[in-house]
């Protein structure tokens, strides 16, 4: 006796399963072993061949109310509202993570008919974790998460929006709030759930992205950065840096920030230990570009070791600065503009023109000098015209 595989097999063996009970045989006997084994094999095909198709949801959730004589009243409490106990029930609205969570557990209606997938289970809910404080609207909006219906129903089915969005990546959402406590730069309060949004969305770009070489320490060395900076001297040197970096394996990409989370940029490795940097631009000036570049490359050079290390910046954040926030600031300062030559260079009687001069002769772009310039004096009304506003984000296709 074998499986059956074909139709024909099928009635042959349908046929004999119909002999063997007209006889009736008794327990223990070799007709009863083959009739056993022979319902095994018919029962096996039939749930291959001919699957039995699941209950409708809702025809479920009716057929239950109707078992405990439920009211549609009585369905507020799982679905939130009359009207969404109306819309459901009349399928014109689909059952969220949350509606089918309580069903199950309260009502005991099979999450696999819930769901509609035949041995599925509903995902665990994370401890802590509140799915509607992520900003599901604005990720929507901004194109993260694809999707067609209504802002009100985004806003209905977040968990399982939210869930989808961070599948793509490799971040657990299990310890978030401790993950970004640990290297977060800024005066303000950052929302933690923006931010776990605004992370993953770069590891989801971050991941589109090929290295060329894989990365190594050795690589940052005085030359790598004097390369770099010099750069900075083209109209299109952001664009040139990441092309720049990516030869080293460093991975630099662009991600806007998003409400609540007004950080400049971060600086982490992936789970193949490839450098990543994100951007924000937030501030679109090329000054803020080049600063803000060079201090995660600090981190970079300094402080990061490992995939446990990370750090997410707010560079207008100035209280209380951790000391790798001061390495970082005084090294990106030191390596855009050398000691020396800044010494020898500055004054607070500066024209446009001493600072253009300056520019070409450290190869550099006159936005980074009179970037410096306002920071020394703390005057960030001086030479704004040369700062480069607007001119990074359209160079990345951005606004």
């Amino acid at each position: 006796m074998k499986i059956i595989k074909t139709d024909e097999e099928y009635t042959i063996a349908l046929a004999r399963a119909e002999e063997l009970i007209d006889i009736d045989p008794e327990d223990n006997t070799l007709h009863a072993e083959e009739l056993d084994l022979l319902t095994l094999l018919i029962n096996k095909y039939e749930d291959e061949v001919y699957p039995i198709d699941l209950p409708d949801p809702v025809d479920a959730i009716k057929f239950r109310m109707e078992q405990q004589g439920l009211k549609y009243v009585d369905m507020v409490p799982y679905f939130g509202s009359k009207s969404r106990v109306s819309e459901v029930l009349n399928r014109k609205r689909s059952l969220s993570l949350s509606m089918i969570r309580k069903l199950n557990q309260q009502l005991g209606i099979p999450a696999e008919v819930l769901i509609t997938e035949p041995g599925k289970s509903i995902p665990e809910n994370i401890k802590g974790v509140d799915w509607n404080r992520f900003p599901v609207v604005e990720l929507v909006k901004n194109g993260w998460i694809d999707f067609k219906g209504s802002i009100q129903s985004a806003k209905e089915n977040s968990e399982e929006l939210i869930r989808g969005f961070f599948s793509q990546t490799d971040f657990s959402l299990q310890n978030y709030s401790v993950f970004f406590r640990k290297s977060l730069r800024s005066d303000k309060m950052i929302d933690d759930y923006g931010l776990a949004a605004w992370y993953a969305k770069v590891l989801i770009d971050q991941s589109n992205i090929t290295i060329e070489n894989k990365y190594t320490e050795k690589v940052l060395d005085d030359d790598f950065f004097n390369e770099l900076k010099m750069l900075s001297f083209f109209d299109e040197g952001p664009l040139l840096a990441r092309e720049y970096l990516l030869k080293f394996g460093i991975k630099l990409l662009v991600v806007s920030h998003l409400k609540g989370i007004l950080i400049d940029g971060a600086v982490f490795f992936n789970s193949e230990m490839d450098p990543v940097i994100g951007l924000t631009l937030r501030y679109d000036r090329i000054d803020y570009f080049w600063f803000t570049l060079f201090h995660e490359l600090s981190h970079l050079s300094l402080h990061l070791k490992n995939n446990d290390d990370y750090f997410f910046d707010d560079l207008s954040g100035k209280k209380d600065l951790s000391d790798f926030e001061k390495e970082a600031d005084s090294f990106a300062e030191k390596m855009l503009i050398k000691d020396k030559d800044w010494k020898k260079f500055y004054t607070k009687y500066l024209t446009e023109d001493d600072i253009k001069d300056f520019a070409r002769e450290e190869r550099i772009s006159s936005a980074i000098v009179a970037g410096r310039i306002q920071k020394e004096q703390d005057d960030y009304s001086l030479f704004r015209n040369l700062l480069g506003q607007n001119q990074v984000k359209r160079l990345f296709g951005i606004g």
